[in-house]
């Protein structure tokens, strides 16, 4: 529902600012939407609030109309700590001192530059500024006062309101401050105004000028076009200014001038002028807090400075919410309410003697229940943890025992550190003997607490993802019947298929092998039927990160022990899997690691293994040093228990302290071949077949390695970019039938990970100035071809 008007707050807009800077100006408006797709045409009826005050900005915001527009200037802390008041006010007059005209020409007597951010909305629905009544803009500026005390509110004139006589604008002008509340008014227009601002000014009502482009007249200067750019125009423009301010005008905003007519107007004039679009020599500047934040992508204005991208950002949001809702991701059990398991029992005893056509079989109803019973304890448990954070940060009952805490854990280093030796010769040898003594890694010795390691049962796995890579590894875990391993996928006849013949995997030399043992399922609460797992392990496409990251947050949130570890190509996978888990309280283990073997699913419930090659995992928790400190020990413990079920299933994997490297040498290389294959369409071998795709794939490996040694980190292959060039020509070689994924995601119209390859390896070396155009124009290449074969495939 869009109420015609909408006056809820926007609570978190002061967060956006610092309130600390010299000057910060809100400035919302009254709008309009030029097109169905929000472009935006700015500067409409507006309001103006002139704030000095901290604390006054937050209410102001919070009481923040959708349909007005208002300046708040700050002024700087003192070193006090509190804010200036008016010039000519006292300090210790109090906080609700209101704020005047004073303030703001001190200001530009002390040549302080004004900042002004403007707050736009379209919540009306109108088509344009000229629509809009006094009746409205009496209801926005009341509901700007309800909410400021201590601001110097202006209210717009709106279109026809004082056009026709002076003595018509003096009316109107009246009818804004008396019913209105505010302290003064805006109008447009040149010196065809002077006499109606005269005799404003001459009621006593103090006067904002607007000048150069003026909207609520748009269509007579021809549209939305910069103004003053002949000089008898911008003679014309100075003409204006001058009489605007020999009639009264406190302050003159200029819009859309050329910056030389600006700045020469600024110099010749007595009183502030605010700029927009109107270069860096007046006053102030201004710029639309909509547009400067991103908050439509379709068309922002040539003067706009976007300082962010919130319109993706909403979309995504939106989005997600969607597809957790979807893939029931949310709520989370952080988000929802458990019951005492006893009050259940007697519940679920009661309701099992109605009568229902839904479930209406005692072995049904039986699995439902189990269902029910372990979600509710996933519930409880969720809800522990995040009451044991809360109580954590709130409780300062044990600062007393902190001294004597710390003598504890200081006597307990040095027997700690003495075993440190020991447990890392225990692993190893376990390792290093697990092919002549056939120890299996169940038989590891694990402390109590890991997750991995308990005799009594299999390690329960969910793979999330159910593409080549997630397949791929399910039939390697499954297979040896070593895990408890189950898949989460929105494929639902690849999850259909998996669960009704098994999944059906083809090996290197041809051999088909059909595995039975995984679980899969398109409802990620599904895993938590018989408890939560031991391990994530999240397989999707990068820009699928966010959703997976969810799913992982929810099946693993329930076992505090449990780990989550990624196998993705591209960077900031596990940043973004560790930031869900902390969103939801949760201090699960997040490794990260990669993979060159290669696979691809050949139909529902069949996948074809295509490359072969290692895998290497590790853990941000001891990046720094082979030895890791003692409290990272039964991490270690549990990641090499890992490390040893990878090998057992028949991956070769094995444990790295460089795994930034790792990651970034798979990025290396996942630039030279993917993208390349995807625009050619032809596997990965191809591409060493003719000097042309080989010196391409030299120059996109030479720009990354630059990023690389810019960055700091240290691959795998060194510095040098020839031995770079053989290390990808290695892999492509040894994965010479495999069709990249990123090909198949063009084939199939799918959205392709080269954005968190090549794109992450342009964003990060233009950082740094330097040259990565050739993976910029692959990475240009890719879209376009992903682009073109959608369009292809809508009508086929």
């Amino acid at each position: 529902m869009i109420p015609s008007h909408n006056i809820k707050s926007i609570k978190n807009l002061n967060k956006l600012f610092n309130y600390n800077s010299s000057n910060i100006v809100i400035q919302s408006f009254y709008s309009n939407s030029i097109s169905n797709n929000s472009n935006i045409v700015h500067n409409k009826n507006d309001i103006y609030t002139f704030n000095n005050n901290k604390n006054e900005n937050k209410n102001y915001i919070n009481n923040i109309n959708s349909s007005f527009k208002s300046i708040i200037f700050n002024n700087e802390n003192k070193k006090s700590g509190k804010l200036f008041f008016s010039s000519h006010v006292k300090e210790d007059v109090g906080d609700m001192k209101k704020t005047t005209i004073l303030d703001i020409k001190k200001k530009y007597k002390d040549n302080v530059p004004i900042s002004m951010v403007t707050a736009y909305d379209v919540m009306l629905g109108e088509k344009g500024t000229t629509n809009v009544t006094m009746d409205q803009m009496i209801h926005h500026c009341r509901a700007v006062m309800k909410g400021s005390k201590r601001s110097f509110v202006v209210g717009d004139m709106p279109f026809g309101s004082f056009e026709t006589s002076p003595s018509d604008g003096v009316k109107n002008a009246i009818r804004l401050i008396k019913e209105g509340g505010v302290d003064a008014i805006k109008l447009e227009g040149g010196k065809r105004q002077k006499e109606t601002i005269r005799a404003i000014v001459n009621a006593g009502i103090p006067v904002v000028g607007h000048i150069g482009l003026t909207p609520q007249t748009a269509s007579n200067l021809g549209g939305f076009k910069l103004q003053g750019k002949t000089s008898e125009e911008a003679l014309s423009v100075l003409e204006d200014a001058k009489e605007l301010q020999e009639a009264g005008c406190f302050a003159i905003v200029l819009e859309m001038v050329p910056e030389a007519v600006a700045s020469s107007i600024t110099q010749l004039l007595d009183i502030p002028t605010i700029g927009i679009g109107a270069g860096n020599g007046t006053s102030g500047q201004v710029l639309v807090y909509h547009d400067m934040l991103g908050l439509y992508s379709d068309f922002v204005p040539k003067f706009c400075k976007q300082y962010a991208n919130l319109s993706d950002t909403i979309n995504n949001s939106l989005k997600s919410f969607k597809s957790e809702i979807e893939t029931r991701a949310f709520p989370s059990p952080s988000h929802s309410f458990s019951m005492k398991e006893s009050e259940l029992k007697l519940y679920w005893e009661k309701i099992q003697t109605l009568n229902t056509n839904k479930i209406n079989d005692n072995k049904q109803m039986n699995e439902f229940y189990d269902s029910v019973l372990s979600t509710n304890k996933n519930i409880i448990s969720q809800n522990n943890l995040l009451k044991e954070k809360k109580n954590s940060i709130n409780s300062n009952s044990n600062i007393n025992n902190i001294n004597s805490n710390i003598k504890n854990s200081v006597n307990n280093i040095d027997s700690k550190n003495n075993n440190i030796n020991n447990i890392n010769n225990n692993i190893n040898n376990n390792i290093n003997n697990n092919n002549t003594n056939n120890v299996t890694p169940n038989q590891l010795v694990v402390p109590d607490k890991m997750s991995f390691g308990n005799s009594n049962k299999k390690p329960k796995i969910a793979v999330i993802g159910a593409g080549a890579m997630g397949s791929f590894f399910s039939a390697k875990l499954a297979k040896k019947n070593i895990a408890d391993v189950w898949m989460v996928s929105s494929w639902k006849e690849h999850v259909d298929a998996i669960n009704r013949d098994g999944l059906k995997f083809y090996n290197l030399d041809g051999k088909e092998e059909n595995v039975k043992g995984i679980r899969a399922t398109l409802d990620g609460m599904q895993v938590l039927k018989d408890g939560p797992p031991d391990l994530a392990l999240v397989l999707v496409k990068s820009n699928s990160t966010k959703q997976a990251a969810n799913t992982a947050a929810t099946i693993i949130g329930g076992n505090p022990n449990g780990a989550v570890i990624t196998l993705q190509n591209g960077i900031g996978n596990r940043e973004e899997i560790e930031s869900a888990l902390s969103d939801r309280g949760l201090k699960n283990h997040v490794w990260q690691g990669v993979t060159s073997n290669a696979a691809i699913v050949v139909s529902p419930g069949l996948v074809k293994q295509t490359g072969i090659g290692g895998t290497f995992i590790s853990s941000s928790s001891f990046l720094q040093s082979q030895l890791p400190k003692p409290s990272t020990i039964e991490e270690k413990i549990a990641l090499d228990t890992f490390n040893s079920i990878l090998n057992e299933s028949g991956v070769h994997s094995d444990i790295t302290y460089n795994v930034e490297g790792m990651v970034w040498g798979k990025v290396v290389a996942n630039a030279a071949i993917n993208p390349l294959t995807a625009v050619l369409g032809v596997p990965n071998g191809v591409l060493m077949e003719n000097e042309y795709s080989k010196n391409l794939m030299k120059k996109i490996i030479h720009e990354a390695i630059g990023v690389c040694n810019a960055k700091g980190i240290k691959l795998p292959y060194g510095e040098d970019s020839d031995e770079a060039f053989k290390y990808v020509s290695e892999i492509a070689f040894k994965t010479a039938k495999n069709y990249s994924s990123m090909l198949q995601d063009v084939i199939r119209g799918q959205p392709t990970e080269i954005k968190s390859i090549n794109g992450v390896i342009v964003k990060e070396g233009e950082k740094f100035d330097l040259d990565v155009s050739h993976n910029k124009m692959i990475m240009e290449m890719v879209l376009s071809v992903s682009n073109s074969r959608k369009q292809q495939l809508k009508f086929i």
